[in-house]
């Protein structure tokens, strides 16, 4: 058995990278050939792939394709033959970007394009949750199944960085966003939510924003300025930037709440690193959330600031809640670990 992996662009610290690899090495580790293609790759990461323009067909192997945005490799795996597989891990709607990005709508919109153009190619197209498996639903795909992202989670075994670490610690509690600043994530929701508790519930209290502030500019400068009229500063909003994995580490460690007011999750990895970092998940109910959260978290549908910052900072200094919910993470995460062990999709791989 072959088994090769598909990916449009290969990233270090990427989500769905990580995820090809965790799998990779399981199959490699099981006597199983195994590559993962891709169209770029950074430099850093590049010796852990075959890059597509030097890749040589294997007709015999099954040919998995992990779909989040548009790219050479729909018409490829259109016109491929052989046993092929879909992970679908969702394409963000254009309508978040349209008053941020004229390219990023483009952007998107094309991925859902090259999405429906996909709905025969396949033997097996799996969603990596519930939410994004009704999306192949609804664009009659065929065989459609779930299967979670996997994670190595012994990774986040790795020792933090106590310099990051202690470079931010101080008496505040810290109230942590993970991912990218973009749009759908809503972190202007989160620094409405930060202004009321800083006001009305205590002063010492910081929002950390950690992950890439380069995706989209607008919208970056955007939050900025909504924070700077709501007279927070840098003392009490943290924007980390893209950092290596020691600092990552460090980040959530130093997390006395898991926020999440995204209003569209395909699957929401920081959840589970929550769980496994032993932080709380506070959760707006969007997308994929109520999937992945299950019962391992407090999850809210209403937005409003006062309720919100209410329930943080119940979370937050009522030890019996905090534990409480601790616990209930670590339920979840051990429910996750066993339905995303890659011996289960090697199974489905094997059914085709």
């Amino acid at each position: 058995m072959i088994i090769e992996q598909f990916l449009p662009a290969f990233h270090y610290g990427d989500a769905t990278s990580n995820s090809s690899v965790a799998f990779h090495e399981y199959l490699v580790a099981n006597g199983i050939e195994s590559r993962i293609i891709t169209l770029t790759s950074d430099k850093r990461v590049v010796e852990k792939v075959t890059l597509f323009k030097d890749y040589k067909e294997k007709k015999e192997s099954i040919k998995i394709l992990h779909f989040a945005i548009p790219s050479l490799l729909t018409d490829f795996f259109r016109s491929v033959k052989g046993k092929k597989i879909l992970i679908y891990h969702n394409v963000t709607p254009s309508v978040f970007f349209t008053d941020y990005s004229e390219f990023l709508t483009r952007f998107t919109n094309e991925g859902r394009k090259h999405l429906s153009t996909l709905n025969d190619s396949f033997d097996i197209s799996i969603g990596v949750s519930e939410f994004n498996a009704s999306d192949l639903k609804d664009l009659k795909f065929r065989n459609v199944k779930v299967f979670p992202l996997i994670i190595n989670l012994k990774d986040y075994d790795a020792p933090y960085s106590k310099g990051y670490y202690n470079l931010i610690k101080d008496e505040r509690r810290n109230i942590l966003c993970v991912g990218r600043v973009a749009p759908n994530k809503k972190i202007e929701d989160a620094i409405k939510m930060l202004f009321f508790y800083k006001k009305y519930l205590s002063p010492s209290i910081r929002l950390i924003v950690a992950g890439n502030i380069k995706s989209v500019p607008k919208y970056f400068a955007a939050v900025r300025d909504l924070a700077s009229r709501f007279y927070l500063t840098s003392d009490d909003i943290l924007f980390t930037g893209h950092i290596n994995f020691e600092e990552f580490l460090s980040v959530y460690n130093l997390a006395d709440v898991y926020l999440s007011m995204s209003e569209h999750e395909g699957f929401c990895l920081p959840v589970i690193e929550s769980f496994k970092m032993d932080v709380p998940v506070v959760a707006y109910d969007a997308g994929a959330i109520r999937q992945t959260v299950g019962n391992g978290g407090l999850i809210f549908d209403s937005k409003d600031p006062e309720k919100v910052a209410g329930t943080l900072e119940y979370v937050i200094n009522n030890k019996k809640t905090k534990d409480k919910l601790i616990t209930a993470g670590r339920e979840k995460l051990r429910e996750y670990s066993l339905a995303s062990h890659p011996s289960k999709l090697l199974d489905l791989l094997k059914s085709v």
